[in-house]
Formats: structure tokens, C-alpha cells, sequence
């Protein structure tokens, strides 16, 4: 039987009571007190640094930084082919995020063309082309809903580009990933149906006349002398469309929030553009998204408590990014921030640690920046509508429900 967030199992033996914390992250009893990241703030600091919880079937949650990248760079303790908690809450395997190394690497290798620095160089300059027509689309209307006219357009029609799906289906595309990543159980299941069957026709078409997109290339893979079976490229095609359609949209709309309340950091990368590379992995170090699980594979004791092979472990990479010990003053936007230009990106995990580190992460970091400089340069200085305040959710991806934002036209 599937479990879902309702299920609460009894602590084993050989957890300690004192590192039992009942915390269910697709629905937190606290997250009325505030965002997402107050959530994991209170968890980070009211509990034990590795703690078990007895929700979603029962698993363990690392709190700090260092203990999250080390159980991402372990995946020989801690595999990836159990990613979501609870375990079997997602049906299909999605190579190459639920396949450990060596064989990590050939899924790895169908992806990885789609985003080196040429083509990602020219879907940023389709992603701004786009940006400046939605933001000069809305800009004389004092406001806008964030994320249903820019953070459900810009990205997924970024994705669709890559993948060639016809943009016209953009938000019924949307719809049903949301719908899909907040759902449990039998119900995800159920919603699952319609995508895979959409997605198996597409991969048919591309397979029998492939162009130059991600999916014939994953369609392609049924030639390769290695083709195991259809749930390869079926789960292929299906983690980049989930990964397509959500994920950007909701970094856009926690950076848009945290804007709209901090006018003095609208008018700062207005008067210093040159900041805006450092802002950017600001933001992506203080709005780390997934919770993400691994399954662990054998026993192994850390910090007082052992977790036994068979058992899931939570990294929260919200919590890795606001982790005190290693950012002073973690919860507070700062541009100025030492590490936010190393040579490769900001001194941050939010796209992951070892081999599997998100392949789309220059994209990300292109859409990221694209959308700040040309948000500040057409829109006046904005603000929250205080008649429909903002909500976020927890999940496997951290998200932003509602965004209302108004500014003077």
C-alpha cells in the first residue's frame, strides 16, 4: 500500500525518542506562522540535527548543510532510486535522477547537449524576448497575479521550447504537473494517466520523425543497444517535464515576493546593475526548493543515531541554504555576500552535490537573471497587494501558492 501524508507509523527501536519530531513536509501544522523557510528555520533549530519523523511512512530528516551534502555525495549509502518520500509515491522511475552511478551517466548523456552554454545562450535570448512582451503586456495595469501571467508563462514556455510541445497546450501542461506534485497516493496515480499517455504519443511521433529537440533525443534512446525497456524513456520524458513546468516558476515568484517586500533592494539593482550576477545566486542560495529523498542501503551510524538500510532520509535543500552555521544571518537577502561568485556559480547547494547535480541549472540561472533585470528596469518600484496576501507550500518542491503584486502605473 502507497503511504500518504496521513500515515503515521510507530518509532523502531533503534530510534532514540529524543530525535523524534512529528513533521509531515507536504503539509506542516505550522506553515500558517509564515513561509516555507520560517518552517524549516523552526525545524532547524527547535530540533535534533538528524531527526525521525513518524509522517509519510516514517524517515529521517538532515538539518544541516554539511549533513545534507554529504548524504547527496554518498549516493553509495544513500541511493537515488528511491527519491520521493514516501517511498513508491511516484510510480515510474525518472532515469537519470533514480539511477545511481555508473549507469547514471548514459541517461545523463541524452540530457546533458540540451544545456551546455550555446544553446543555452540562445534560449535566453528567446526567454527575453518573452519577458519583455509579458511585462510590457501587464505594466500598465498597476498589478498583476505573478504567477498566473509570468511565473506559469515565461518558464514552461522555455521548456516547451526545448522539447517542441505546442505552446497553445502551455497551461494544460501546467495544470497537470501542479496538480500531480501536490497529490498523494491512489491520486497521483490516477493523474499520472493522462501525462503518460500524452507523453508516450509524443515519444511515438518523435521516434518515428525526430527533429533536433529533448524528446526525440529520448525517444532515440529505444535504438541504443543498451535500451533496457519503454520505462526508460518514458520516465526520461517525464522528469523533464515535471522538472519544465514548476520548478523555475516557483524560484520567480519567492524572488518577486521577497522584491516586493524589500523596495531598498529594487532600488539598489536599479542603480547598480553590476550587482546582479551576485544577487542572482543570492537568491538561489536563500530559496532552495526540493525535498528530496534517498533510500539508504546499509546501515550507518552518524551523529548518535543509526539509520538502517531500508529506511528513507530526507535533504531539504531550503534548510541546507539557510543553515546559520554556514551563512551568518541566513534569512537575509544580501547581495554582498561572500561566495555568491565563485568560479562556477554561488558557495550554495541548491542544484544538488555529486553526480546527479541538476543538469538544467544554467538555464535556471539564465531565466533567474533575465527576469530580475528586465522586471526592475520596466516595472515601477512594487509591493504585495495587501488584499490578497501571498501563501506557500511545502511538497517536494518548496512553492508559492498565491502572488498578488501592485505597484503605480
Amino acid at each position: 500500500m502507497t503511504a500518504t501524508t496521513m500515515d503515521r507509523v510507530d518509532r523502531p527501536d533503534h530510534v532514540p525518542a529524543a530525535n523524534v519530531v512529528d513533521f509531515d513536509y507536504r503539509e506542516p501544522a505550522d506553515l500558517a506562522q509564515g513561509t516555507v523557510y520560517d518552517v524549516l528555520a523552526r525545524l532547524r533549530d527547535t530540533g535534533p540535527e538528524v531527526l525521525w519523523t513518524p509522517r509519510n511512512g516514517g524517515h529521517w530528516i538532515v538539518t544541516r548543510s554539511d549533513d545534507v551534502k554529504w548524504v547527496q555525495e554518498n549516493y553509495q549509502v544513500f541511493s537515488h532510486t528511491e527519491f520521493t518520500i514516501p517511498r513508491d509515491i511516484t510510480p515510474v522511475k525518472m532515469p537519470p535522477l533514480t539511477v545511481d552511478p555508473p549507469l547514471h551517466a548514459r541517461y545523463r548523456a541524452i540530457l546533458n547537449p540540451f544545456f551546455q552554454p550555446t544553446q543555452v545562450a540562445r534560449m535566453a535570448a528567446d526567454a527575453r524576448a518573452l519577458t519583455i512582451e509579458l511585462i510590457e503586456r501587464m505594466r500598465g495595469n498597476g498589478g498583476c497575479d505573478f504567477r498566473l501571467e509570468f511565473a506559469e508563462v515565461m518558464p514552461p514556455a522555455m521548456f516547451l521550447g526545448i522539447v517542441d510541445l505546442p505552446q497553445d497546450r502551455r497551461s494544460d501542461f501546467v495544470a497537470w504537473g501542479k496538480a500531480y506534485m501536490q497529490a498523494d497516493g491512489e491520486e497521483r496515480r490516477r493523474l499520472l494517466g493522462p501525462i503518460v499517455a500524452y507523453l508516450n504519443q509524443m515519444l511515438d511521433e518523435r521516434h518515428a520523425n525526430p527533429g533536433d529537440d529533448l524528446l526525440s533525443a529520448i525517444a532515440g534512446w529505444r535504438d541504443n543497444k543498451r535500451f533496457q525497456g519503454e520505462h526508460e524513456v518514458i520516465g526520461m520524458a517525464l522528469l523533464v517535464f515535471f522538472g519544465g513546468l514548476d520548478t523555475v516558476a516557483n524560484l520567480l515568484s519567492f524572488v518577486a515576493w521577497h522584491l516586493a517586500e524589500h523596495p531598498e533592494l529594487q532600488r539598489r539593482l536599479r542603480a547598480e546593475p553590476a550587482i546582479l550576477p551576485a544577487a542572482c545566486e543570492e537568491y538561489l542560495r536563500r530559496f532552495g526548493l526540493s525535498n528530496t529523498g534517498r533510500l539508504i542501503v546499509s546501515d550507518i551510524t552518524h551523529k548518535g543515531v543509526t539509520m538502517k538500510a531500508g529506511e528513507m532520509v530526507m535533504v531539504p535543500i531550503g534548510i541546507s541554504s539557510i543553515d546559520d552555521r554556514r551563512y551568518p544571518d541566513p534569512l537575509t537577502v544580501d547581495f554582498d555576500r561572500p561566495g555568491n561568485l565563485v568560479p562556477g556559480g554561488g558557495s550554495h547547494n541548491t542544484f544538488g552535490n555529486g553526480p546527479h547535480k541538476c543538469v538544467g541549472q544554467p538555464l535556471a540561472r539564465a531565466e533567474l537573471q533575465i527576469f530580475i533585470e528586465e522586471w526592475i528596469a520596466r516595472i515601477p518600484e512594487f509591493r504585495l497587494d495587501p488584499a490578497a496576501p501571498p501563501l506557500s507550500h511545502m511538497g517536494p518542491v518548496n512553492g508559492v501558492s498565491r502572488l498578488h503584486l501592485r505597484w503605480d502605473a
